[in-house]
């Protein structure tokens, strides 16, 4: 994970130095003149913290405050979307005596997270999500764990709400799933779940709650799907680029998210792009679905996301933001892995849902 580090005072940047030396990918931000950063590397300097938060909040995996709660509260409150894309964030006090998980407890690790804060600090660790006080293994753990997404997601506090109340849940495999068969012995020795092998027209005369393990995606009552992830590739590219170019930049990008292994879903860009003969070449090669949004649709998720824009693009077709808007516009949910990222002729952005 990639940590962002925010403190105020001299006391919480030593902490935060004690972090970063166990936790290693962090970036540590400090209050302008608090504190003498040659002392460490990976260390900023910032005059407002909201500037801070607004820049960063969709670029790490994780941001720990030593702040009080409520100042975190309202440095991340505008830019909260949704549990499947927040970062996981933890509060700690200046003083490190609690350790609180605030945002994205499971899917984001916040939970996770806490525990080895406190544990390195000596803190309290404070958690507060209901399955994990009556010690409940939530199925959204068990997706963070498996690298899985929970679909749909608001079936996920239909699948919680029945274990607290100690409904019965029962857990299956998907039979044509691959390695299903080390699922079933991985989800019992890893959470003690006594998971079963079946396929979806077995699923179908099931009434309990349900957690199904598979690569399909349905909606079904009472049924929580976790599936694996998908890719969806945002791109910008010059006029005429060469096919060899646009993937080129896309394998590239694959492996500096390291998501070579992700089934790819959509391929998307401006409607200024729609006739680029290179796009549709690679969708067509690759069997992926291709999309192109008007500038009108991508301007309201820049403004809505308040997303960087460059001037330069902005003055040649319209919009400054291209492959992270468009990513978005195709789905408001998707999860930024790689942000806007410049290659030979083309731009680059990853997401997954």
């Amino acid at each position: 994970m990639k940590y962002a580090i925010i403190t105020v005072t001299k006391n919480g940047a030593d902490l935060a130095c004690k972090l970063q030396n166990t936790l290693k990918t962090c970036d540590i931000y400090v209050k302008k003149n608090r504190y003498d950063i040659s002392l460490t590397g990976h260390i900023h300097e910032y005059e407002k913290m909201s500037e801070v938060i607004k820049n960063i909040f969709a670029e790490y995996e994780a941001i720990i405050f030593f702040t009080s709660t409520g100042i975190a509260v309202r440095m991340i409150a505008p830019f909260i979307v949704h549990k499947v894309k927040d970062p996981a964030v933890i509060v700690l006090d200046e003083k490190a005596n609690f350790a609180i998980s605030l945002l994205s407890g499971h899917l984001g690790g916040a939970n996770e997270l806490t525990l080895k804060i406190a544990d390195i600090l000596n803190a309290m660790p404070v958690i507060t999500t209901a399955t994990d006080t009556n010690k409940i293994i939530a199925p959204d753990v068990v997706a963070r764990k498996y690298n899985l997404v929970p679909y749909p997601l608001e079936h996920i506090k239909i699948i919680n709400s029945a274990l607290i109340q100690h409904q019965k849940v029962i857990y299956y495999v998907d039979k044509d799933l691959k390695q299903s068969e080390q699922m079933i012995i991985d989800l019992a020795r890893n959470f003690k779940i006594e998971a079963k092998l079946i396929d979806l027209e077995e699923l179908d005369r099931q009434n309990d709650f349900c957690v199904f393990i598979t690569d399909k995606r349905q909606v079904r009552e009472n049924i929580l799907f976790l599936t694996q992830k998908q890719l969806i590739i945002g791109v910008g590219c010059r006029k005429d680029v060469e096919l060899n170019l646009v993937e080129q930049a896309i394998n590239e990008a694959k492996k500096m998210a390291d998501c070579e292994d992700l089934k790819i879903k959509a391929l998307v860009s401006t409607i200024v792009k729609q006739n680029e003969k290179a796009l549709h070449q690679w969708a067509e090669k690759y069997k992926v679905e291709t999309r192109f949004y008007d500038n009108t649709i991508m301007q309201n998720v820049i403004d809505k996301y308040k997303l960087p824009e460059s001037n330069f693009v902005k003055k040649q077709i319209g919009i400054g933001n291209v492959c992270q808007a468009a990513i978005l516009a195709y789905n408001e949910r998707a999860k930024i892995i790689l942000p806007k990222t410049k290659f030979e002729k083309v731009t680059v952005s990853l997401a997954w849902e």
